[in-house]
């Protein structure tokens, strides 16, 4: 049993996810797939086109063994942030090998050479004389890269699809889990992120969203569940576009004070000050994204504030990590996945994971009720960003999706203490230990590797953790990452 992790929105999920999948088990040997994915709010600062609970739903269908929501105010966050929660999340399962992600290249020394770049040149004291000169934040950090380290280096900054992965490999050495989750650069085929290219059966996310909003074919890119459930929703009236949130979003940016824009995430003063004039003189959506858009700040960093406005997320509640992992769908192998991180030993990234967002609305951690609490009022909004209004209370009424697989013995509890072995009880368990070991024994190759050692495994229930309340490591305060890759 090898586990490899995916950060991803799968909005929609298409044959370039497929391809991600299939790659990273033939590259790899891995054996089963997890993801962390955005929930019903995307990375670049919009509603994803179908809700959470479908799209985990065709992941499992096509590859995906256990899909893992994301926390909505992450969700929506700069790369920084967003890259820096999913890799904790991944890390907090314990039992995770590996990651892979898309990049215009796949020479992970040179992604790592550039991150490490980043790293060390994205202070205060270098960036901000740069951005007083006017470069927005990626010019500063790229001029610096280039100076210090050559256009080679720097060169890997100009792609966006590269943005996430230098992200994704500072958070691994931040959070110190570069030597126990390896890297995996797929190299991106077909089209770029924004790109109306594409190959005959690969296109980007974006220009599929395009064919769908101008009602084309999209057959050829996407697997036939896509199909189907786009289909569905527009026969439904249920795909959900940013136009469809101009009069809640102009209503919410009309009664907030500036005070309130400045507590929002990525809002300076100047920013604060901008969009709470341009949201009295706006006289719809597009008219706002105008009168708010310079040069220094990216539409991406605009759209993420607008609803990080709306949805009431603070800058405060990025400075604290994942208290919990929210399972949204698996399957048998997914459930393994569960039950081989429940046998490992905790350790400071451990949170509690269950398929119920009531398990974590508790009094005894009340950061922890308020980021779930926060996630079901995203969801509350999101049903009314379709032209058919859905009902709220979505996180609550719609189950875990289980995918049974042909030859597995499965029960699915609500607690998701579920067995995925064939056999008796006493065959289960001799599996079960087996898979244990043999993944504590290429922890125990690589610590003697490294010159170090691994622990051997205490018992751990999956669905109990008391995580105190602590902060993310080493983020800075005053240093915004202006980035808008699409992790379509």
């Amino acid at each position: 049993m090898k586990v490899y992790g995916i950060i991803s929105e799968y909005n929609p999920f298409h044959n370039g996810h497929i391809y991600q999948i299939e790659e990273t088990k033939k590259r790899t040997g891995a054996t089963h797939i997890v993801a962390v994915m955005s929930g019903n709010f995307v990375q670049r600062g919009e509603p994803a086109l179908i809700d959470k609970f479908k799209r985990a739903q065709i992941a499992v269908k096509n590859g995906v063994d256990l899909v893992i929501e994301m926390p909505a105010h992450y969700g929506l966050a700069n790369a920084e942030m967003f890259a820096r929660a999913g890799v904790m999340m991944l890390g907090a399962l314990r039992c995770v090998e590996g990651i892979s992600f898309g990049a215009e290249t796949d020479d992970i020394d040179l992604l790592q050479k550039c991150s490490d770049a980043v790293r060390e040149l994205s202070t205060p004291e270098k960036i901000k004389p740069l951005i007083e000169q006017g470069m927005n934040y990626p010019q500063a950090i790229q001029q610096l890269v280039a100076l210090e380290h050559g256009p080679l280096v720097s060169d890997i900054l100009s792609s966006s699809n590269n943005i996430l992965a230098v992200e994704y490999l500072k958070s691994l050495k931040l959070l110190k889990l570069d030597e126990k989750i390896k890297p995996l650069a797929i190299k991106r085929t077909g089209a770029d992120h924004d790109s109306d290219e594409h190959s005959d059966t690969i296109a980007s996310g974006e220009h599929i969203r395009r064919l769908i909003d101008d009602s084309e074919d999209i057959s050829a890119f996407v697997p036939k569940d896509t199909l189907d459930a786009v289909a569905e929703y527009e026969d439904k009236e249920l795909l959900c576009w940013f136009e469809n949130f101009e009069k809640i979003l102009l209503y919410r940016l009309r009664v907030m004070s500036p005070q309130d824009l400045f507590t929002t995430p990525d809002v300076d003063q100047g920013l604060g000050n901008r969009i709470f004039q341009a949201a009295r003189v706006s006289t719809s959506l597009e008219n706002l994204l105008e009168n708010i858009k310079t040069k220094a700040y990216p539409m991406a960093r605009i759209k993420r504030i607008l609803f990080n406005a709306l949805l009431g997320v603070k800058a405060e509640d990025l400075k604290s990590p994942p208290f919990y992992g929210r399972i949204l769908a698996l399957n048998d192998k997914g459930a393994d996945i569960l039950k081989l991180a429940g046998s490992l030993p905790e350790n400071s990234l451990s949170i509690p994971f269950s398929s119920s967002l009531k398990d974590f609305i508790v009094k005894e951690n009340p950061r922890a009720a308020r980021y779930a609490s926060m996630t079901s009022v995203a969801s509350d909004i999101y049903a009314l960003g379709s032209r058919n209004i859905r009902p709220s209370g979505m996180d609550f009424t719609v189950p875990v999706f289980f995918d049974r697989i042909e030859g597995f013995v499965s029960e699915l509890p609500a607690d998701l203490k579920t067995t995925a072995h064939q056999g008796t009880a006493e065959e289960i368990a001799k599996a079960r230990e087996a898979d244990r070991q043999e993944f504590l024994a290429r922890m125990a190759e690589k610590a003697a590797a490294q010159g170090g050692a691994v622990t051997e495994a205490i018992p751990s229930d999956i669905n109990a953790s008391d995580k105190d309340d602590e902060e993310l490591p080493d983020v800075p305060d005053d240093v915004i990452e202006e980035t808008d890759p699409d992790n379509d």
